[in-house]
């Protein structure tokens, strides 16, 4: 009975994070309460605690949620052509901030992919994968590990997408800026 019992609070527990989610990517994570959140799920606050312990824990779940979202799409989408599967990256990363060709943030959050502590986490190490498998496709020469790149490239994206959040620019070409920049360096 007890195995049956977990199986059923393992999928209530997806089922309210799977709700959550849509909270939190209207209101950030600075406007989320978990009292407003049980109020819309129509349950109690001691409920959704009784799942996830804090709401920090809930927010870990939730960036979970949506890096195996992200890793998903790169895999369903992802080309023989490096380069491509580079802009594929960069295109739905940025979709996370940044409604492309309309200039207006989709979260509160500019901080999706640092918050709390899921570096070690395998959908992050799975998503290293993806760019360094792409790095080596450019540069198949090295045999040592492509990661020092694949770290480069995802900061210098995040830099993009801070930048954008301090003051707003056109976005228009964002991922084809963020490619030149990247590979062929800041012409000043």
């Amino acid at each position: 009975m007890k195995k049956i019992i977990e199986e059923v609070n393992k999928v209530k527990k997806e089922l309210y994070l799977q709700e959550s989610a849509k909270y939190i990517d209207e209101v950030g994570y600075k406007n989320f309460k978990i009292s407003q959140l049980a109020q819309r799920l129509e349950t109690s606050v001691g409920t959704i605690y009784n799942l996830f312990n804090s709401k920090e824990e809930l927010y870990l779940e939730y960036l979970i949620l949506k890096l195996q979202l992200f890793s998903q799409r790169l895999k369903e989408q992802e080309t023989l052509h490096a380069k491509d599967n580079l802009k594929l990256y960069l295109h739905c990363k940025y979709e996370i901030f940044i409604q492309i060709d309309k200039n207006n943030p989709m979260t509160s959050d500019p901080y999706f992919f640092h918050k709390l502590d899921i570096a070690n986490h395998p959908i992050v190490l799975e998503i290293y994968e993806f760019l360094q498998r792409q790095f080596k496709h450019l540069d198949n020469s090295k045999k040592e590990s492509y990661l020092h790149e694949a770290i480069l490239f995802k900061k210098f994206s995040d830099g993009f997408i801070e930048s954008y959040l301090l003051k707003k620019y056109d976005t228009h070409n964002i991922v084809e800026n963020t490619m030149d920049h990247f590979f062929k360096g800041i012409a000043l």
